[in-house]
C-alpha cells in the first residue's frame, strides 16, 4: 500500500510541486499582469508574477514528468507538464485572492499559499478522468498533508539559502 502510494504521489505530483518551486530560480522582469491594476485599484497579482517564471515552472515540469515517464515506462510527460500548468494556474489563482485581500506579494496566506497549486492540478486530474483520483480519496487527503508541510519545509530551506526574502 505504501508502495504503491509513493508511485502515485511521484507520478502525479512531482511534476507540480517541481513547477510550483522552480520560479523563485529565476528573477524575471516581465510581469504576468503588465502592471494592471484590478477594478478595486489593487494590483492584479503583483510583481513577483512573471512570465519568466511562469516559463520555467512549466518547461520543469514537463522535464520531470519525462523524467518520471522514462523511469516507470509510463507515457505520462504531456499530463504531468499540463498539471504543472495548471498547479501554476492555481499559485497565480492564490495572488490575485491575495492581492484582493490587501496582502502583498510575499506576505503569507496560511493554507492558500501551501495549497493554491495541488487544489488546481487535483481538479485537472479529476477533469481529465483519472480513475486513480475517485478511487484514492484518501490518497487525495494524504498528499494535501504532505504537500502542507514539505512547502512550508521548502520555503524555508529557500529563505536559508537566500532565494526568498520571508520564510514563509
Amino acid at each position: 500500500m505504501i508502495e504503491e502510494y509513493v508511485y502515485w504521489l511521484v507520478k502525479f505530483y512531482i511534476p507540480v510541486m517541481v513547477a510550483n518551486g522552480t520560479p523563485v530560480l529565476v528573477k524575471g522582469v516581465f510581469r504576468i499582469d503588465s502592471g494592471r491594476a484590478f477594478v478595486d485599484r489593487r494590483p492584479l497579482l503583483g510583481s513577483n508574477k512573471t512570465w519568466e517564471g511562469l516559463l520555467i515552472g512549466v518547461t520543469y515540469a514537463f522535464v520531470a514528468s519525462s523524467l518520471i515517464s522514462i523511469v516507470f515506462d509510463n507515457p505520462f510527460y504531456i499530463i504531468g507538464g499540463l498539471a504543472g500548468l495548471f498547479g501554476l494556474l492555481g499559485d497565480l489563482a492564490g495572488a490575485f485572492l491575495k492581492r484582493r485581500l490587501g496582502i502583498k506579494p510575499g506576505d503569507p496566506l496560511p493554507v492558500v499559499d501551501q495549497l493554491d497549486f495541488v487544489t488546481f492540478s487535483t481538479l485537472f486530474y479529476l477533469a481529465v478522468g483519472f480513475e486513480e483520483f475517485a478511487e484514492n480519496p484518501g490518497y487525495i487527503i494524504s498528499t494535501f498533508l504532505l504537500i502542507l508541510l514539505l512547502h512550508v519545509a521548502a520555503n524555508n530551506l529557500a529563505y536559508y539559502m537566500g532565494l526568498k526574502d520571508r520564510r514563509w
